[in-house]
């Protein structure tokens, strides 16, 4: 991602009413453009950041070796041991811990507070269809046109931009193993896309 992009994509998350830290949404944002830079193979990641325990009912884990963030308990000094999503906690230590799901499937829940909380989640449950036709009322070829999505997308997308709406208040990030752009979702709506990668 160039310079620029991230510039716009900044923007974006500035000018979100949104709950969640500015601060936070663009530490998220960092490590997810850094992940994409560094890794040479494509890969798909989905992130909900702002995350409500209330929620877990649509929270399924296929696989719990893939949920490498959970059973993390308060230690014996008070603090929790999850890896936490700091301004101003060190970026190497966060991407190393990410970057090891890469390979995982499911989503990354992350608190308001930037906790890690899970990896490898399947979200379920949320209809999307049900969601298109609240927000966006009429006839559209499909789910893709209806959300406003400028190319055809699949789950993973159609599952973000429906999580930003169920989930009142969170900020959701994409990133498309097809074409390797980044979405940022926020109220059932597309706050950012970055340019499609050249193939």
């Amino acid at each position: 991602m160039k310079p620029n992009d991230f510039k716009k994509m900044k923007a974006a998350l500035t000018r979100s009413p949104n709950a969640v830290p500015l601060p936070l949404k663009v530490r998220v944002a960092e490590i997810i453009t850094s992940l994409k830079e560094r890794r040479n193979e494509p890969f798909g990641m989905l992130v909900v950041l702002g995350w409500q325990n209330r929620w877990q009912k649509f929270a399924v884990t296929p696989d719990a070796s893939q949920d490498i963030f959970a059973g993390h308990n308060i230690n014996r000094h008070g603090t929790d041991e999850r890896p936490r999503f700091r301004a101003d906690s060190p970026a190497a230590e966060k991407y190393q811990r990410v970057a090891q799901t890469l390979l995982f499937d499911g989503a990354i829940l992350i608190d308001g507070l930037g906790n890690v909380l899970h990896s490898g989640v399947m979200i379920e449950g949320l209809r999307p269809r049900d969601t298109a036709t609240k927000l966006h009322p009429g006839k559209f070829s499909d789910l893709s046109a209806q959300f406003g999505f400028k190319e055809k997308v699949h789950t993973r997308h159609l599952t973000a931009i429906t999580a930003s709406y169920q989930f009142k208040g969170t900020t959701v990030f994409t990133v498309s193993e097809e074409s390797g752009t980044i979405h940022v979702f926020e109220n059932g709506k597309i706050v950012y896309a970055s340019p499609r990668r050249r193939i």
